[in-house]
């Protein structure tokens, strides 16, 4: 039997040392009138190296694919070895019963992917960023591929380099709301739609069919600004559909979705969309700062995340292992805007509990901070300086946006006048013990990030969407300032 190609993947999720999660979705309706079956297959093996031949395939494993997940499914590999390169090749089949002698994998182009090392102190490269419009035409179909050419120049340059070890998706991966409220999509059928249309994109879909890709919504996967504007409709009806969607194409192959305890499949639905994993001599924490949000009058009760949210962030910083600690927040933390620009969207609406999470990190001298965000579709990287205990403490935000945003578009973009980049952080009452540092000016036109990250310190560099480097905006810094 023909082993049949994914509509969506596969997709190279969470991949840890020992194991890997990869998403393929298909049209398994017109295969069976049941919920759910047995459908999705894949092999894989150590990838040849040249001069030593080829190993074997493993035997086809069969996972479960589930109409109820719009016929997607997510297979675990386990019993890998660390810091090793695989290959793969997964698909589907019509009949849940065929055995694994009588597939024909013809027809299959193999993925692959590295576990993770080891050793608990190697570097660390990724790339990273966010906010990837696209344009539609009547027939709702992707109408402009100028986006999908960023995901391209990400693939060459994983090609040419080969030693990207994942991506960060940091946020607006999808574009519900391409003409804001206007063109704004409600329903959990009208979502899917959308995702199939945007991952099925061919220079997206191969990257992420060959480096691992870890992903966080940010509002745009809901409605622009969420929930700012939600009408107690949209919470019952929009909200929904729309997280529905998220953990089919975004959460369901992440460290956020819960496993069996044997860890060999999918167990239940998420609790909290924010998750952590780590790599090499990276821990990183991803923020869900859009469905946890309390939008009190006072500045003081104002959440961007859940107290829950808050401490798990909290208990990660503090576990004593002075490790490298990257924390993803799709809105940038610092620097705040200027005055006349200021909005509640952002962090700088939220100043109390900004102010609890940056004091956490300065009153225990945490040196190996930084944030990754996006958001404002415009890249820079900005340090915030403080003290203790007559020690200095120095905090890095890495932005990177958008991959894709469009010149009609230009007005919503972050430029230099806009951005507080020099003086004291003015928002929260810490203007005395927070002062903000714009390094490396700020780029205002789409780019995706490198960055590389040792256990001494970190290297950004910017990439425009056509690949081509912009070393004005490169910076080399130790985490000791």
């Amino acid at each position: 039997m023909q082993v049949a190609a994914f509509s969506v993947g596969p997709l190279v999720g969470d991949c840890g040392r020992t194991s890997v999660r990869i998403l393929g979705r298909a049209d398994i309706a017109a295969a069976t009138a049941r919920g759910k079956a047995m459908l999705g297959r894949i092999q894989w093996r150590p990838r040849p190296v040249p001069g030593q031949g080829e190993t074997d395939w493993t035997l086809p494993l069969a996972f479960r694919m589930n109409s109820n997940f719009d016929g997607s499914g997510v297979v675990v590999l386990n019993d890998l070895l660390p810091g090793v390169e695989y290959e793969y090749r997964a698909g589907w089949v019509t009949d849940e019963n065929v055995a694994g002698e009588q597939l024909d994998w013809a027809r299959i182009t193999p993925g692959r992917f590295r576990t993770a090392p080891a050793d608990d102190t190697a570097p660390v490269s990724f790339l990273f960023g966010s906010c990837c419009y696209r344009f539609f035409d009547l027939n709702g179909l992707v109408s402009d591929d100028r986006a999908d050419k960023t995901f391209g120049a990400m693939l060459t340059h994983q090609r040419q380099y080969g030693d990207v070890d994942f991506v960060m998706l940091c946020g607006d991966q999808i574009y519900a709301d391409p003409l804001n409220r206007l063109g704004a999509i409600s329903a959990e059928e009208q979502y899917l739609s959308l995702y199939r249309k945007v991952f099925g994109q061919p220079n997206m879909r191969e990257l992420m069919a060959t480096t691992p890709t870890y992903m966080i919504l940010d509002d745009h996967e809901i409605e622009d600004n969420w929930p700012a504007s939600a009408s107690k409709e949209d919470w019952v009806g929009k909200l929904p559909a729309a997280l529905k969607a998220y953990q089919i194409y975004q959460a369901s192959h992440g460290p956020a979705m819960p496993l069996d305890p044997s860890g060999r499949y999918l167990d239940c639905d998420p609790d909290h969309l924010w998750y952590s994993f780590r790599r090499g001599c990276v821990d990183m924490f991803v923020m869900d700062v859009r469905t946890e949000r309390h939008l009190a009058e006072t500045a003081r009760e104002r959440m961007m995340i859940s107290g829950r949210q808050e401490q798990a962030l909290v208990d990660w910083l503090l576990d004593g292992s002075d490790r490298v600690k990257l924390i993803v927040s799709p809105v940038v933390v610092f620097p705040d805007q200027r005055r006349w620009f200021r909005r509640k969207d952002a962090w700088e609406g939220f100043v109390a509990q900004r102010a609890r999470i940056l004091e956490v990190i300065r009153r225990n001298r945490l040196q190996r901070v930084a944030f990754l965000s996006g958001d404002v579709h415009a890249s820079l990287v900005a340090a915030l300086h403080s003290r203790q205990g007559g020690q200095d403490v120095t905090m890095y935000n890495l932005v990177c946006s958008g991959l894709f945003w469009p010149t009609a578009l230009m007005a919503f973009r972050w430029y230099s006048p806009m951005v507080d980049g020099k003086g004291r952080l003015a928002t929260g009452g810490l203007w005395s013990r927070y002062r903000v540092e714009l390094l490396k000016g700020l780029y205002s036109r789409d780019a995706f990030a490198r960055v590389d990250v040792t256990r001494d310190g970190f290297r950004y560099r910017l990439y425009d969407r056509r690949g081509d480097p912009l070393p004005e905006f490169w910076l080399e810094r130790s985490w000791q300032g």
